[in-house]
């Protein structure tokens, strides 16, 4: 073909790589016109539409090797009509009927060379699930498929079309007019024009997609509001970095807008105009902020997936049932804040840390990561919350302690439910508020036995335990830490008091004592000392029983 056979914009797909026309002449002092072209795959090119520092063309992905120039004699792929693709895909003239037979579950999937096609003779009536990507398929339409179209997928409910060489937004239109019962449409990787649409809306359709085809966000709402009863909007992986006012279906329920460019929650301020907005997906952007405003960004949202984001401050929660008052689920698993925790003294926390961490600072939250939060884990949450908050003011210079509550806007609403920690005093246990969070937690120093589990290279660790917890819960922590059976262990305190060494039986001499005892200590066995150890034996005893002071050292045995 000569240059002048093809036009900007246009689709094609050479050796299964498909690009768009972007430029079509002189490249330098190169002989001949080339095309410019813009792959779909952003690896696929070796420029961004500039050669030897002159740009040629754009291109909508921002990729530096999105572009390439090739010259007009290439030997591209054949492009296919829809329904040429849909009999070549389902209805084969030679099916094998006897091979390839797929089950998923109980069901054989519906897929080319399946008895079922070849029983029908190549009808697909009854067939609601259509899947022609990466089929090649342009968006001409000719007169003579048209009945056929109507008459073969009048059951269609559900077609993607993903990956393909439509052009313009009323190919897409005009096709989709065919199928009546139409209410799932998958364009993901299309690259087509938005312009001039001069199809009638498709009420019945319901979910749309339009991930990876690098619509602006003005474009995308425009392709939107030709399916006024959509209910769910794809839009993920367009590089999209703000949504901004424009008009969108105002029955949307659920929108996925993951793998874009997001930077802060306030990006997405405009989907307050969505009033029936409840789920809202942002995995895989770059959040890292959620500024407070006037009001709230979004008063009907219920869920919100911010996985895999950018979220490395505690300050991100503080503001982020005020921007979403209703959020009811929240999925954060992925962030960087997640990944080296500290507590206020400085020791790492795990990964149930963070988890409880995070509850405590949304009273209103019933799931988090997928996890429904039982009241239980909410009270445990927000002692452990108010502790860790407590610890902090403690290493905290008094002329900062309001520094450090501006971070924990919960604090008072806490102390009024749980009891204040008396901050100044938290390592003194004389001068404790028998009221105060702080008199309900035990410090226990954890240390394993030489002799026992050797393999373990961590040997001592400590944990701020309830005093109400029975021993039986004590060991399942110990378990679950070291990842043994709890009751392949033993849990023995040691008091640090010491007892006498008991006489033996036939002695019934007289009790010597000399001055010089109280500087020299026991000399003979009758003068010796023993460390006394109290063996924390598995019963529902709270843990809090045995100790009067604010801290203990366990040592852990395996169980003979």
């Amino acid at each position: 073909m000569e240059a002048s056979s093809y036009h900007i914009g246009q689709r094609l797909s050479l050796k299964g790589q498909l690009c768009t026309i972007r430029y079509i002449g002189a490249v330098a002092d190169k002989p001949g016109d080339w095309l410019g072209v813009e792959w779909d795959d952003p690896t696929r090119g070796k420029h961004d539409g500039t050669h030897d520092g002159v740009r040629y063309f754009e291109c909508r992905n921002t990729s530096k090797s999105a572009a390439s120039f090739l010259k007009s004699k290439q030997t591209w792929d054949r492009p296919r009509s829809f329904y040429q693709a849909l009999r070549e895909k389902y209805m084969p003239e030679h099916a094998d009927t006897a091979s390839e037979i797929v089950y998923f579950s109980s069901k054989r999937a519906e897929e080319v060379g399946f008895e079922k096609f070849a029983k029908r003779q190549a009808q697909l009536q009854g067939i609601h699930t259509i899947v022609l990507d990466y089929m090649q398929v342009h968006g001409e339409i000719f007169e003579s498929e048209r009945s056929a179209i109507s008459e073969t997928c009048g059951h269609v409910t559900e077609l993607d079309l993903g990956s393909n060489l439509f052009e313009s937004l009323d190919e897409i239109m005009a096709l989709c007019a065919l199928l009546p019962k139409l209410s799932r449409l998958t364009l993901d990787g299309n690259r087509f024009t938005v312009d001039s649409c001069q199809q009638d809306a498709l009420s019945g359709v319901r979910s749309l997609s339009l991930s990876n085809t690098w619509l602006t966000w003005p474009e995308i709402c425009t392709v939107a509001t030709h399916f006024p009863n959509l209910t769910e909007l794809l839009a993920a992986q367009n590089g999209l970095k703000r949504v901004g006012p424009d008009p969108m279906p105002k029955n949307l329920k659920r929108m996925v807008l993951s793998g874009n460019e997001f930077g802060t929650l306030n990006d997405l301020e405009s989907l307050a105009q969505c009033e029936r907005l409840e789920e809202l997906l942002l995995k895989h952007c770059h959040v890292s902020m959620a500024r407070t405003g006037e009001r709230p960004l979004s008063e009907t949202i219920r869920s919100i997936d911010l996985s895999h984001n950018r979220i490395v401050s505690w300050t991100f929660f503080n503001v982020l049932e005020e921007a979403y008052p209703n959020l009811k689920q929240l999925h954060v698993g992925g962030n960087p804040l997640y990944k080296d925790l500290k507590s206020a003294e400085g020791r790492a926390l795990t990964a149930e840390d963070g988890y409880m961490l995070t509850i405590a600072r949304l009273p209103r939250v019933e799931y988090l990561n997928y996890s429904k939060t039982t009241e239980k884990e909410r009270l445990n949450a927000e002692v452990y919350y108010l502790s860790q908050v407590a610890a902090h003011l403690t290493n905290t210079p008094a002329e900062k302690a309001s520094d450090v509550l501006r971070e924990h806007p919960r604090w008072k609403e806490l102390c009024d439910e749980y009891g204040e920690p008396t901050v100044a005093n938290l390592r003194k246990e004389d001068q404790l508020d028998p009221g105060s969070l702080a008199a309900r937690l035990v410090r226990i120093y954890f240390v394993l036995a030489a002799e026992s589990l050797p393999d373990l290279s961590a040997r001592t660790w400590t944990e701020e335990i309830p005093k109400s917890f029975n021993i039986y819960s004590v060991l399942g922590l110990v378990g679950k830490r070291l990842g043994i059976v709890p009751f392949e262990l033993r849990l023995i305190w040691e008091t640090g008091e010491e007892d006498p060494v008991g006489k033996a039986a036939d002695y019934a001499g007289p009790e010597w004592w000399d001055s010089s005892d109280d500087e020299c200590g026991p000399t003979s066995k009758l003068g010796e000392f023993v460390t006394r150890d109290v063996e924390l034996v598995a019963s529902t005893r709270a843990i809090g029983t045995y100790f009067e002071g604010r801290e203990a050292r366990v040592r852990v045995e395996a169980n003979p």
